[in-house]
């Protein structure tokens, strides 16, 4: 049984782009109750969905059927769009991080200035 509190975590910590490996070392789960919340929710972690991706696409380069064939391009494509948001939120995470690790170090600065008047 998952608490809800992992649950939330596993989510945070997938759409960071750690495996599902990661997450159960981390927060002392079974592989399989990962995989399965991650399944149920539509999310994956970004090694999956690369798969998943890689995978769609190998089979589109061979599938005979047009309904197939578009039913496989769609899933790649959401699977695409799904890294690339994931992708885009993190890297806005990164750059308001970057921001305050800079008005931390000029805050330091000043204070280190100060103490040596």
């Amino acid at each position: 049984m998952i608490a809800d509190w992992q649950k939330e975590r596993i989510e945070r910590m997938a759409a960071e782009g750690r495996t599902i490996v990661q997450i159960c070392k981390e927060l002392d789960l079974e592989w399989r109750d990962v995989s399965q919340f991650l399944e149920a929710v539509d999310k994956k972690s970004w090694s999956s969905a690369k798969k998943v991706i890689t995978n769609r696409l190998n089979r589109l380069k061979i599938e005979q059927d047009d309904d197939a064939r578009k039913k496989l391009a769609e899933d790649a494509a959401k699977w695409i769009d799904y890294l690339y948001e994931d992708g885009k939120r993190l890297g806005d995470q990164a750059a308001q991080a970057r921001k305050e690790m800079d008005s931390a170090s000029k805050a330091l600065d000043i204070a280190r200035r100060q103490l040596e008047v």
